[in-house]
């Protein structure tokens, strides 16, 4: 053993010179073609009626950070915005979904007619970042790559396999729901097979995603058929009943029909494919394997395809081969493998000789297809030598990168203009960028873009259960747990730890759910470092804290997966009715509680969907739909006799307190939360938002915010105001202010949140107080500021900021958000007849939840101001359970 790891550290990338690289490569019996004179790779490239303006191409390499709707985010816009300046001839973009049930991860792009607007801006931003890095000449070739998932389809996060064929060697790998996905569990044996019928009309999908790929602005559009997924099994279904499986012919079927039908529909159009031409998995499991011995390719099948494609008009194929779930160094050499990975089996240098060899043998047998190679990132800065090396020996048209893509963006460029790579720069080829998709992440290079994806790593390590049982080994188990008396919802957390240690997750839940019905929602959005985590001895006396957000999100999306976190009503009804006044966390908490007690339930709200303003505003990235799908889980079975939803009514002049109570309910509920913004925008002023509409366009209409190179001030210190100066950030400000009155000791944010802010580039401008602002034809044009000194405390406890007009100053701004606080909504008194108001926020009866209305209970941020997600948890279930005991009182229970 101790031998064997010794072998592999000796194995791992370690040369000073391309003379030690080939000296090796011949030693083992993998000689490489290499040459020091790289202008080759300068060369341009002509497949078909595509001009590619070098012999440098970017890899498709999912970055996992689309949006539900399948638009590029933030970070996907980033990345290609860096692919595209890095001067590569061939960009070929990244998997992209073209149905939804195809999706490989709830962020996989996923073109359709709702994401087309983001892509077309994405494209457009993409020639325009080419033009500014590499001259107005230089226009890469853009390739959409289509495809579906198919046994790893993951839509929701959880795995929904969509399979052709049994696989004993696949079936056993399928990827279990996020984010156990380095756990795998067998696809069950009564797993249904995909029909003929559903392939048939996914042919469709494919030629309208083909469609929009050609009208938001790509060149060419890749049927993918590697790496496992649907198209690439289909090759290899050799087991398969039917028009799609057996023989040659119906293996290829659905590959080439999909080709025949774009070009019927679409006309004559650059189409191309990224095809897995060695699976290296067992015959008849594998396509292009020799039938006797799998870990030889066979080429036969592959060449006939091609010839095949070639008869159809494609003349660019991309080559690639092995499965990453199943195989990964057969198709990505490595150095160090992810968590629970296997240790590389052979030197990664002969995987390196074989897909060039692989690449090699097609593209001489096909003279007029230009072929792009793959397998070279192991090679670090020798990368250049042996492409050009391989390009002299016509062993393929163009040379691709795709983790080192990753890590280098601008590789092209500096081979391009210096002739070398930079070792500094290079891939290291240590998994960490898989690691982070199978964690569930948005992946990138962890190594070369530290800044911005080491946290992302640990973010992601911290999904992994034994990873998080390694680090809860240290809990102390406290006598009297000062990380229980800091948990805003009292949870019993040494007690649920105690129970995820040993492998009891569903008692770990049980313990959660006792006082906080909404724990996964709870441990994206709570400000643990000075809650739970901030209570932990560990913190003093360890290392760090117990990851006790981590622990319970893992506890509770297990819980959501697997039905643990349905409600559970007595078969009986009471006969009681309660209104629920907002369906935000406050609301729903009580109506959980109501619901279990027996009671009926209607919830109304101003929204359409349930969720308050974390629906509403809330960053995904803060949440990630956790609340959307905890909703879900909770309450999807509830039948309509215990569960009223009526959505998308406000309270107003004909919606009030009195016409609900009128409706005959035995109690109710208010959680209306403070849903308006304070301030002063002026809404007439072009530029100029209030925080909260700033944050629901960003999430809804993101395309109508164009900040892209523009300035953005952000006025105010809170939470909101670090979401919407993060946010202007991603979408693509070039500078962005937050001012603030006060001094940084008494900026209100959470230490987490200022912090997210400060590394996504956002600029503090503390003891500066907003005066006015400056415009032009009804458009911002700037924003009048003053300094400011402290006095005394005010009623905040917080020293006064006292404004020195005097020394006034203007900047120049392009957009200025407002986030200086938020407020309850108009007119409220007269909206709720008989609740007293006081300060513009519900008083209760002492040590009660109950208004000054008989009947009438409240909770939430419309009480105590605004707080945390799991404070108006806890007001919601405490509120439930008094007016449960308040109606069983009066039924004489």
């Amino acid at each position: 053993m101790e031998q064997a790891q010794q072998t592999r550290r000796m194995w791992r990338f370690n040369f000073d010179s391309l003379a030690e690289l080939t000296a090796l490569a011949r030693e083992l019996g993998a000689p490489l073609e290499v040459s020091e004179d790289v202008s080759v790779l300068a060369e341009p490239v002509t497949a078909g009626d595509l001009h590619i303006p070098n012999s440098l191409a970017v890899h498709p390499m999912e970055g996992c950070d689309g949006d539900a709707q399948g638009r590029p985010g933030r970070l996907t816009l980033r990345r290609y915005d860096r692919f595209a300046a890095g001067g590569a001839g061939l960009i070929w973009a990244e998997a992209i979904a073209v149905a939804p049930e195809g999706r490989a991860n709830p962020r996989q792009l996923w073109l359709n007619s709702d994401s087309r607007e983001a892509f077309a801006a994405m494209v457009t931003h993409m020639r325009s970042a080419a033009a500014e890095h590499m001259g107005k000449e230089h226009r890469p070739i853009l390739v959409a790559q289509l495809t579906h998932s198919g046994r790893y389809s993951k839509p929701q996060g959880k795995a929904e396999p969509i399979i052709p064929v049994r696989d004993p060697y696949r079936d056993p790998l399928s990827p279990e729901p996020l984010p156990n996905a380095l756990r795998p569990s067998r696809i069950p044996d009564d797993w249904p097979l995909v029909t003929d019928a559903y392939l048939d009309d996914l042919q469709d999908r494919y030629v309208e995603a083909a469609r929009l790929a050609f009208e938001t602005g790509f060149d060419a559009v890749d049927i993918k058929s590697c790496h496992g997924y649907l198209i690439n099994e289909l090759l290899a279904a050799h087991t398969r009943p039917g028009k799609y499986g057996g023989s040659f012919e119906n293996r290829t079927r659905f590959l080439l029909e999909v080709i025949d039908r774009i070009r019927e529909a679409i006309g004559p159009v650059p189409i191309t494919v990224r095809l897995g031409v060695y699976d290296a998995i067992p015959h008849p499991h594998g396509w292009a394997v020799d039938t006797e011995d799998y870990t030889q390719p066979d080429l036969t099948e592959p060449k006939a395809l091609i010839e095949q494609l070639r008869r159809r008009g494609v003349q660019l194929i991309n080559v690639t081969a092995a499965n990453p779930y199943y195989n990964p160094h057969v198709g990505r050499p490595f150095n160090m493998p992810i968590r629970d990975g296997y240790e590389e089996p052979e030197h990664p240098l002969l995987g390196v000789h074989r897909l060039i060899r692989l690449t090699g043998e097609l593209q001489q047998a096909f003279d007029d297809v230009a072929f792009v190679g793959t397998g070279y990132s192991w090679l670090r800065h020798l990368m250049p030598y042996v492409a050009a090396g391989s390009k002299h020996a016509d062993l393929a048209r163009l040379i691709g990168a795709g983790r080192m893509a990753l890590a280098y963006p601008d590789f092209a460029r500096d081979i391009l203009r210096t002739s070398r790579m930079d070792p500094h720069k290079v891939c290291v080829a240590c998994s960490a960028c898989t690691q982070l998709m199978r964690d569930g992440m948005t992946a990138g290079c962890v190594v070369r873009d530290n800044k911005l994806y080491g946290p992302i790593f640990r973010k992601g390590r911290l999904r992994d259960p034994e990873h998080l049982r390694r680090l809860a080994q240290q809990c102390l188990q406290c006598q009297d747990p000062t990380c229980q008396r800091a948990c805003p919802a009292g949870v019993e957390i040494p007690q649920f730890v105690a129970a995820f240690l040993e492998g009891r997750e569903r008692d770990a839940y049980e313990v959660i759910r006792r006082t906080n019905i909404l724990p996964e929602i709870c441990a994206w959005l709570c400000p643990v470092e000075e809650q739970c985590q901030g209570g932990c001895l560990q913190g003093i006396l360890g290392d760090r804290p117990l990851p006790i957000a981590e622990i319970q999100r893992h506890v509770a999306e297990q819980a959501n997966r697997n039905g643990w976190s349905r409600l559970r009503w007595p078969p009986e009804a009471t006969g009681r009715n309660v209104a629920i006044i907002g369906g935000g966390p406050a609301g729903l908490a009580a109506a959980a509680v109501l619901i279990e007690a027996g009671h009926r339930v209607t919830i109304y709200d101003r929204s359409t969907r349930l969720g308050g303003m974390i629906e509403a505003v809330i960053p995904p990235a803060r949440q990630c739909d956790a609340l959307r799908e905890e909703v879900h889980a909770i309450f999807q079975d509830v039948p309509s006799d215990r569960l009223v939803l009526r959505l998308g009514m406000e309270l107003g002049a004909e919606l009030t307190l009195d016409t609900v109570m009128a409706e005959g309910y035995d109690a109710a509920f208010i959680g209306l939360g403070l849903p308006k913004a304070a301030g002063t925008s002026d809404d007439r002023l072009q530029g100029l938002y209030n925080a909260l509409d700033f944050l629901n366009l960003a999430k809804t209409e993101p395309g109508r915010l164009d900040l892209v190179g523009k300035k953005v001030a952000i006025v105010g210190g809170g939470n909101t105001a670090m979401d919407a100066a993060v946010t202007a950030k991603g979408l693509g400000a070039k500078d962005v202010y937050l001012i603030y009155r006060r001094s940084f000791e008494e900026m209100p944010a959470w230490s987490a949140e200022r912090q997210r802010a400060m590394d996504a580039g956002v600029h503090f401008m503390i003891l500066a107080q907003q005066l006015g602002y400056l415009s032009k034809n009804g458009r911002l044009t700037g924003i009048r500021l003053c300094p400011v000194t402290l006095g005394a405390a005010d009623r905040s406890g917080r020293r006064r900021p006292l404004p020195h007009a005097e020394a006034a100053y203007s900047l120049n701004m392009d957009v200025v958000i407002e986030a200086i606080g938020q407020k309850a909504m108009d007119k409220l008194d007269a909206v709720l007849s008989g609740v007293a108001i006081r300060d513009g926020l519900i008083a209760l009866r002492e040590g009660s939840y109950e208004t000054s209305r008989d009947g009438v209970f409240a909770g939430g941020d419309l009480v105590h101001g605004a707080s945390t997600v799991v404070a108006a948890v806890t007001d919601g279930m405490t509120a439930g359970r008094e007016i449960a005991a308040r109606l069983a009182a009066l039924s004489g229970h």
